[in-house]
């Protein structure tokens, strides 16, 4: 249950928000006999030791008062969800335990038990293709299977091979073999995502391409029925968001770290816990939030760093995790390290958990990708040095030598397009990562300064090895698509968006726009509603600007109004919470692409430039304003994930004036009017039956300096 639909007495219709598990207890972990597989030890499933973390913050209401879980199930408070008897599965919809129609059936090989009525399902036969093996996989609203082919040289060697579901080792002894083919089933689970990972060896000792199933069940737009336009995003610094587990913090007094003289730029013990806490408490939920960017959780230097001008002589941490120095690791070539997870934001096990809890939720997770450039510590720079560029700084030459130059002294710039093995090399651990830890997407770093040779060949490795049970790879709107957006400020936005490369990009055009119609006061809301309406659309199709000919009809492109390299919202509308309001409702109510909402621009935090824009996130003691300011983005965010229309839908303006602007979005026969006032008090009323969602709107006035969303009563 969504805590804060319980304040929303104007929405007519409650979400399905579900909070099951992923059904993973009957997988007892174990090895596939003495070997668990090629390059599955060390990284273990959800479940491992490390802090546990509090918060003070409570949901408004016990989850287990308004839940009758049945008389198969006792309520979990703390997992905030049904606990099930035998023979009884939760049903998270409904919030309560139903029998298991399929409890003690015996299908056949490959067969899946209908929860419906307890017959068995025909096995799928295998026909889709990835690397060496022809699969197929199928899907219950409560089980998942799939029948795999072997096709390459020689046989697989199954006992030498890991068949994983999610974290999970699955033994030997529960996979069903048959005819030279084998199948495993999976029953007596929840809504979530459920991804297969074969790391197959052949009997000739081969280490094969590995084979990544990865499936959505559970109904609604939350889960199977999620297409990327349906994504309302959450941004996250890992390390400022929330200190779960302080026995992980880095001490920044030691070594090198103790240059590191403002506190703004040292390591301050956000981390994985931190997430998982506030993931498991509804923080995200109560929002209406389904992905989470985080950032990279790979291994970064623990030692200080200089800065981008060559001028400036202060040294700063790795706490942004863009120095990475562990890139090219995978689960066959570690390039020497025993692990490649941040230490700082906690372990493997943990984030495997962070991900699990996530997507158990219907939230999606994408992580922050760097794989332009290293931190010159990392072991693929000292063994392979010509994959580099020779140094050249980009201070002053970011035009000039955006492909070649190094942005500090220390970050090494991969030579993509004169290296088909870096290219190659890179690639592989971006799958990997994927592959391991059942990530959703990337925010790509620095899209603009990498070779095309390169975004290219990760499009391509997408494609053919985590998209593969997408039917079409050119849209967006398959549960199981991989969302790449990247970075390219400067006027490079739509040079990138293309079907062989990425789906979006973060829309400096949008934010630009939005700061200074909304936030500073520089622009005119007339100018903002021109703007906006054709842009909403602007890169579905091919336009010869910001950067080249882009755009295709699988765009979804990335709108903000903050983010961590930006000052912040609420410091560019002068301490005006009710600006940061009106920068809320919009990004909200903007549809066709992602709402991507920065921590901190929910409350409403104050911050200059880098690194003032990037302060630990609070969470309690919380002024009336910044209360405020969170239950309207609450608000908003559970209204856009009811409304179609504020996500797939298209917008067109009621009535425009220099700092007045209603407009209306529609989509399929749901209609949402949302209006934006600037300007002193205004007359405007929609259509009967319609209610303000926001309460600021009533008996025909849009109150000055105020917005409302009106939805059907």
């Amino acid at each position: 249950m969504n805590h804060a639909l319980l304040r929303l007495a104007l929405i007519s219709a409650v979400l399905p928000l579900g909070c099951g598990t992923d059904g993973l207890e009957s997988f007892t972990g174990g090895g596939l006999d003495d070997d668990a597989g090629p390059g599955d030890d060390g990284i273990g499933p959800p479940g491992g030791t490390g802090g546990t973390g509090s918060d003070t913050t409570e949901p408004d209401t016990p989850f287990c008062m308004d839940v009758d879980c049945g008389e198969g199930g006792v309520c979990n408070e703390e997992e905030m969800r049904c606990d099930c008897s035998e023979g009884y599965l939760y049903d998270a919809s409904a919030q309560t335990c139903v029998s298991d129609q399929c409890a003690g059936v015996e299908c056949g090989f490959g067969e899946l038990c209908d929860p419906a009525d307890g017959s068995c399902l025909a096995a799928c036969e295998p026909n889709r293709s990835s690397g060496d093996f022809l699969f197929c996989e199928q899907k219950t609203t409560s089980s998942v299977g799939v029948v795999v082919r072997y096709q390459g040289a020689g046989a697989l060697d199954l006992d030498a091979s890991t068949l994983r579901l999610n974290a999970d080792v699955i033994p030997t002894a529960e996979i069903q073999q048959q005819d030279g083919a084998f199948a495993h089933v999976a029953s007596g689970l929840e809504a979530s995502k459920y991804s297969y990972l074969l790391r197959g060896r052949s009997d000739s000792g081969q280490d094969l391409q590995p084979l990544f199933v990865p499936m959505w069940i559970g109904e609604g737009v939350r889960y199977a029925d999620f297409g990327w336009k349906d994504g309302i995003l959450y941004q996250i610094m890992t390390d400022r968001f929330r200190d779960g587990d302080p026995s992980n913090n880095i001490d920044n007094s030691q070594g090198s770290l103790a240059e590191v003289l403002d506190p703004a730029s040292q390591w301050q013990g956000g981390d994985f816990r931190g997430i998982i806490d506030k993931i498991k408490d509804g923080y995200f939920e109560d929002m209406g939030i389904n992905v989470l960017w985080i950032s990279s959780p790979l291994l970064n230097s623990h030692n200080s760093q200089p800065a981008v001008s060559l001028s400036d002589p202060r040294r700063f941490s790795s706490y942004h995790s863009y120095h990475p120095i562990v890139t090219g690791y995978t689960h066959l070539d570690d390039f020497g390290y025993a692990n490649p997870i941040e230490t700082a934001f906690g372990t493997p096990e943990e984030l495997h958990e962070l991900v699990y809890e996530a997507h158990r939720r219907g939230i999606r997770v994408i992580p922050d990708f760097v794989a332009n450039h290293v931190q010159s510590e990392a072991n693929i720079y000292a063994d392979h040095p010509d994959w580099f560029f020779p140094y050249n700084p980009c201070d002053g030459n970011w035009d000039a030598h955006r492909i070649d130059c190094w942005f500090t002294t220390q970050m090494p710039d991969f030579d993509y397009g004169g290296n088909p093995d870096a290219v190659q090399a890179v690639v592989s651990h971006a799958v990997w990562l994927v592959e391991e830890f059942n990530f959703d997407g990337f925010r790509a770093d620095a899209l603009k300064h990498m070779d095309d040779v390169f975004v290219r060949a990760l499009k391509t490795a997408v494609v053919e090895q985590l998209e593969t049970t997408v039917s079409n790879h050119d849209l967006s709107d398959e549960a199981t698509i991989f969302y790449m957006v990247g970075e390219s400020l400067g006027g490079w936005a739509r040079y990138h968006v293309r079907a062989d490369m990425v789906q979006g990009q973060v829309d400096e055009d949008y934010y630009r726009i939005t700061k200074d119609a909304l936030l500073t006061y520089n622009n005119s809301v007339f100018d903002l509603a021109a703007f906006s309406i054709p842009n909403d659309t602007a890169y579905l199709t091919p336009q010869p600007n910001n950067g080249g000919v882009g755009g295709y009809p699988g765009a979804v492109m990335g709108n903000f109004f903050g983010n961590h390299d930006q000052v912040r919202a609420l410091t560019e509308a002068g301490g005006d919470h009710a600006r940061l309001r009106l920068a809320q409702t919009f990004l909200f109510t903007s549809p066709a692409n992602i709402p991507m909402l920065y921590q901190g621009d929910d409350i409403g935090t104050f911050g200059g430039p880098d690194p003032e824009n990037r302060a630990m996130h609070r969470f309690d003691n919380l002024s009336g304003d910044e209360q405020d300011s969170l239950e309207n983005a609450r608000i908003l965010g559970l209204v856009r994930e009811e409304h179609p229309a504020l996500r797939r839908g298209t917008r067109q303006t009621e009535e425009v004036e220099a700092y007045f602007w209603v407009y209306r979005a529609e989509y399929q026969g749901d209609v949402v009017y949302v209006a934006i006032n600037r300007d002193l008090d205004k007359s405007w009323s929609p259509p009967a039956g319609y209610v303000d969602v926001l309460g600021n709107c009533s008996d025909g006035t849009v109150p000055s300096q105020r917005s409302c969303v009106f939805v059907p009563g």
